[in-house]
């Protein structure tokens, strides 16, 4: 395997990880509750802590990943997986779930900072966007593999998963310290100069340059939007007698319409243009699709619009994340892909703080137009910034 392979395919086995980690009790909420005598909502805080934590460490950790290598982030946020992993055997009870999530929550963002960076360094131009759907790819994939895996697995043996847990990321910990090549020499000397107000400068007149708010503005809307079906599928679709085994199935299918749409999108141009396009059709098409998921459709329609939904609203997120890198240059990839998935989060979590009293109400016919609201917002965004003539942002 080339070496730029083998670098990208070790990132995914690590991002894949940090989301497995992230919703590692999610699926079994009922029995880490019942094992460790806590309330269900205390053990939400051990996926809670990943966001919360993310939005003051984003920029910060885009900037030490911008004056680092590939290989010496990589290897800090791996190492740091583990270690939290770890800590779950050391300290006994629910206080340690917690302690090892937040520990591995602290390196999130400088993973999730990585791609772009690793991609300019490694790869040529006309790979880089297939590298970057794959990286990509794999974050939704450990999200499924969370879902799929963990239920398995009896509610009495939840410690002995954490001890696999270990083992696998004490595998992926040797394969970043034994097989990971140093960084292309141009790649790892790119910004050994760049001192702290240089580069508080340069970030002040990137985000104020409109074309990249734009993109960071719609990527709060998307997020948000689908950081909401997901959280509140299961209480969405309840009212059409949909338990939730099925609406798993169907959370599910979101995912595999993502990650298939992800590896196919490496075909198109990822043009700034482009881009827009892209999120204007598939912001419009999911307004009726968003309709359907409501409107009480047979369960085999009700799978396809999963996956459809999910093709629309998780593809294009290669090319942004491509697009938001390059335009920033190698410089500042990290810091300003830091920026985009800041916002993803922050959309997230306001969309979910602002439909709670209609998931708590089950009022789903304004929640659906709520949604259906985010969506045409987003599109009307991605066809002003279409209409621009700003094209694509130069690098600063």
């Amino acid at each position: 395997m080339k070496p730029r392979w083998r670098v990208l395919a070790i990132y995914a086995a690590a991002s894949a990880a940090m989301q497995f980690e992230w919703l590692r009790f999610a699926p079994v909420t009922d029995a880490v509750a019942a094992q460790y005598g806590v309330s269900i909502g205390a053990v939400g805080w051990l996926s809670l802590v990943f966001p919360l934590l993310f939005l003051p460490l984003a920029l910060p950790s885009g900037a030490l990943v911008d004056r680092l290598s590939v290989r010496s982030s990589l290897r800090i946020a791996v190492i740091g997986m583990l270690l939290g992993a770890v800590v779950r055997l050391l300290i006994p009870g629910f206080a340690g779930l917690l302690a090892s999530q937040i520990v591995i929550a602290l390196v999130q963002p400088l993973l999730m900072s990585l791609v772009s960076r690793l991609v300019l360094a490694w790869f040529p131009t006309e790979q880089q966007l297939d590298a970057t759907g794959f990286a990509t790819m794999a974050l939704f994939a450990g999200l499924g593999f969370a879902f799929v895996l963990v239920p398995m697995m009896s509610p009495e043996h939840i410690n002995g998963g954490l001890w696999i847990d270990v083992l696998a990321l004490c595998a992926l910990s040797a394969s970043v310290l034994l097989t990971l090549p140093a960084d292309p020499k141009i790649a790892s000397t790119a910004n050994v100069n760049s001192d702290a107000s240089s580069w508080l400068v340069r970030v002040g007149v990137l985000l104020k340059t409109a074309p990249f708010a734009g993109i960071l503005l719609l990527i709060f809307l998307a997020n948000g939007y689908f950081n909401a079906i997901f959280t509140w599928l299961q209480p969405l679709l309840e009212p059409q007698g949909i338990d939730a085994s099925r609406a798993g199935l169907i959370g599910l299918l979101v995912l595999i319409g993502g990650i298939a749409s992800m590896a196919a999108i490496g075909k198109l141009d990822s043009g700034s243009k482009s881009v827009r396009r892209v999120v204007v059709i598939a912001a419009l098409v999911g307004l009726p699709l968003t309709a359907l998921l409501l409107a009480g459709i047979p369960f085999l329609a009700l799978c396809v619009v999963a996956v459809i939904l999910g093709a629309l609203m998780l593809g294009p997120l290669p090319l942004l994340i491509e697009l938001v890198a390059t335009t920033a240059g190698p410089q500042l990839a990290g810091t300003a892909v830091s920026a985009f998935w800041l916002a993803g989060n922050a959309g997230a979590a306001a969309v979910i703080a602002s439909l709670s009293p209609i998931a708590d109400s089950g009022n789903w016919t304004l929640g659906g137009a709520l949604l259906g609201g985010l969506l045409l917002v987003e599109s009307l965004v991605a066809a002003m910034l279409l209409r621009s003539d700003s094209g694509v942002i130069k690098s600063v």
